[in-house]
């Protein structure tokens, strides 16, 4: 049983030889971004972990190989998140699957954190505290306005890290079989199954919309994406308007 292996884990401090633990799946659609952060921290990871990497673009088809043979890349033939990280959960071999994007990078003891959390079998899975790559009064504030849709809402999103049990998180693959808005179908379907935990480690994301768009249009645009969604707009619709220029 996975919550046995988990408690060994803890009490001993050393991985289940032989056994992948922890499955982290990256989908990649702008370049490789934080990848060669991300490698490092998956390499060094104190359990038995995989990357999955997902490319998620065209223009990145055979541009980006696995390093080593803890690493498999696949790809993913319809565009959007949800769509990428179907394909990585099908192939994961790890009980436990972390949904990273790929321009955050994850804190040091990031697998133990998890596997702590996960302890709990009561747990269906969960998210790290956030923090963003630029400082500004601005961004600062947004930190814990997103925690609060998290508690409030109940909203997990994707730039938090999301971690959860691989049989969880195949049975809720229906619901993220969307182009966008996966991070907050995964985190209801999540909370039917157990416990979402929010931890005090925190990732690193980056703030280049912000940077890109203005902090004010930026935080608008997400905004009224939420409130689209939330009352029943298309989804192709909404994944079309959120990427676009405008």
């Amino acid at each position: 049983m996975i919550e046995e292996m988990i408690a060994n884990m803890v009490e001993k401090g050393s991985p289940n030889e032989g056994r992948t633990i922890i499955s982290v799946i990256v989908p990649v659609h702008e370049g490789i971004s934080r990848l060669l952060q991300i490698r490092e921290s998956v390499h060094a990871s104190n359990v038995i972990a995989e990357l999955i990497i997902v490319i998620n673009s065209p223009e990145l088809v055979g541009k980006i190989s696995p390093e080593g043979p803890s690493e498999i890349v696949v790809v993913s033939n319809r565009i959007g998140r949800g769509y990428a990280f179907i394909e990585g959960a099908k192939i994961a071999k790890g009980d436990i699957s972390l949904l990273l994007h790929s321009d955050t990078t994850l804190p040091n003891d990031w697998d133990s954190a998890i596997i702590k959390a996960m302890s709990d079998p009561k747990t269906a899975g969960g998210a790290f505290s956030r923090s963003f790559d630029k400082r500004s009064a601005y961004l600062q504030f947004l930190l814990p306005l997103g925690s609060l849709f998290s508690w409030v809402l109940g909203d997990v999103w994707g730039d938090r890290g999301i971690f959860l049990r691989t049989g969880i998180l195949r049975g809720c693959l229906q619901a993220i079989d969307v182009p966008i808005m996966e991070d907050v179908r995964l985190g209801k379907c999540m909370r039917k199954h157990g416990k979402v935990r929010l931890l005090r480690e925190t990732v690193i994301t980056s703030a280049d919309a912000f940077r890109k768009h203005g902090n004010i249009r930026h935080t608008v645009k997400f905004l009224k994406c939420r409130v689209w969604y939330a009352l029943g707009g298309d989804l192709d619709q909404i994944f079309d308007y959120y990427y676009s220029r405008r």
